[in-house]
């Protein structure tokens, strides 16, 4: 063989003959994710049509668990020196992960290509950035809190969809229903109390700020601001408007409500549309779909997550990882993701683009979240915030659902705060 080789390469010096180019490996990337069962055979689906338009790459799916779970996960392969190339990152993990060495910036590998990031949504691309640096692109982004109703109620009792916090208080009282003992069969809204991406944005809008300066060392969670808001959502769990979902099976019991009716609205995830829509129909209801109501601003926190490569592995490794994390995102594989779910359009190439125009005109109620893309933001890029908002939902559930009065209540929940803003 050596020989046939060394005569091979003789007659190409003399001969000028060219030689058949060997054959390479491909690369291989392994990709964890945490989709939910309805994406997985869609995400494949685009997997495929990926290896298929660059043979030189394949995709290795696996799934990871929950993102707590494949965070974990992540933590330790890292210090293992066995990490996957790409994993599917909420944003709230992108600056512990950065602090530590764990994801590779793209920023070279966006300059590489010329790639023009300007068609991603400003608030969802900054939330994957972190001291200045590029850490990932967003991919399978939602609005939290979407608003979700009954709109049949709405049509039929002639019942109007706030589009401000000033105008919620009365909002609720018609759309609330009580027995001739007082007791609620039908609560005006139901709240998402298990996550700050949920409840956040009531305080964001009515101009509290997480933080009060640019360290983020102190907290404006327990502002005079951030009091009254409180004292406003307390008025109203205890006047049997608004239910306040926290604990156990929170998040069952509160898609429930709005599906049997004895919820009029729900505080949720857009990414869950493809759940609401089906499941009223079967009741005979149409589902309405609103963002949140303004106050000092118009704002929703982002939810959902996007694409992040690791800094250990490979060269090629990488170059491969950031073809997939773009394609992923282009309208063709974000289209996919959206119909699959409720996700939004991440990039503007999306939403202009036929396909999801035609799913715009099937699903009209989603136009409401799609205007607004531009005023969708991440939380704040603390390492410690997902600590924070433990802290934070904790605390006003104590202060709603445990009789605990609200000056005492915020007194222990910024307490509990300040000492992890302490050690950070």
């Amino acid at each position: 063989m050596k020989k046939l080789l060394s005569l091979l390469l003789a007659l190409a010096m003399f001969a000028g003959l060219a030689l058949p180019a060997m054959a390479e490996e491909p690369v291989t990337i392994e990709f964890w994710y945490s989709f939910e069962n309805q994406m997985v055979e869609q995400i494949m689906t685009v997997i495929a049509a990926f290896e298929e338009a660059n043979p030189g790459i394949k995709v290795k799916p696996t799934y990871a668990g929950s993102y707590n779970e494949s965070n974990q996960k992540l933590l330790a392969a890292h210090a293992a020196n066995a990490v996957p190339a790409v994993q599917q990152t909420v944003q709230t993990s992108i600056a512990t992960f950065a602090e530590n060495g764990v994801l590779a910036p793209i920023d070279q590998y966006i300059a590489a290509n010329n790639d023009d990031m300007s068609v991603y949504a400003k608030g969802m691309y900054e939330a994957y950035s972190y001291n200045g640096q590029q850490y990932g692109v967003p991919a399978f982004c939602s609005v939290c809190p979407t608003m979700y109703y009954n709109k049949t109620f709405a049509t039929n009792e002639g019942i109007e969809i706030p589009k401000t916090w000033e105008e919620f208080d009365a909002f609720l009282r018609k759309a609330t229903v009580k027995d001739e003992n007082g007791n609620t069969t039908r609560y005006g809204c139901s709240f998402a109390g298990w996550g700050s991406a949920y409840f956040g944005p009531i305080f964001w809008e009515n101009g509290v700020e997480a933080f009060e300066d640019e360290e983020m060392t102190k907290t404006g969670l327990g502002s005079e601001k951030a009091v009254n808001v409180i004292k406003m959502l307390k008025g109203w769990v205890d006047e049997g408007l608004v239910k306040w979902c926290y604990g156990t099976n929170a998040s069952t019991n509160m898609r429930q409500s709005l599906i049997d009716g004895t919820s009029f609205a729900v505080f949720h995830t857009c990414a869950v549309y493809s759940v609401y829509q089906p499941a009223l129909a079967n009741n005979g209801y149409e589902v309405g779909v609103a963002f949140p109501p303004s106050g000092e601003k118009t704002i929703a926190d982002l939810g959902g997550s996007g694409l992040t490569i690791m800094a250990k592995a490979t060269e090629a490794q990488k170059e491969a990882a950031y073809k997939f994390i773009r394609w992923l995102t282009q309208p063709e594989g974000n289209l996919v993701v959206i119909k699959a779910t409720g996700y939004m359009p991440v990039t503007t190439e999306c939403l202009e683009s036929e396909g999801c125009k035609e799913w715009v005109v099937a699903n009209p109620e989603l136009k409401n979240l799609y205007d607004h893309m531009d005023d969708v933001y991440a939380a704040p890029a603390s390492p410690v915030w997902s600590d924070i908002a433990t802290k934070w939902s904790d605390g006003l559930a104590q202060i709603f659902l445990e009789g605990v009065d609200v000056e005492t209540g915020v007194e222990n929940m910024i307490e509990a705060i300040n000492e992890i803003l302490a050690d950070m």
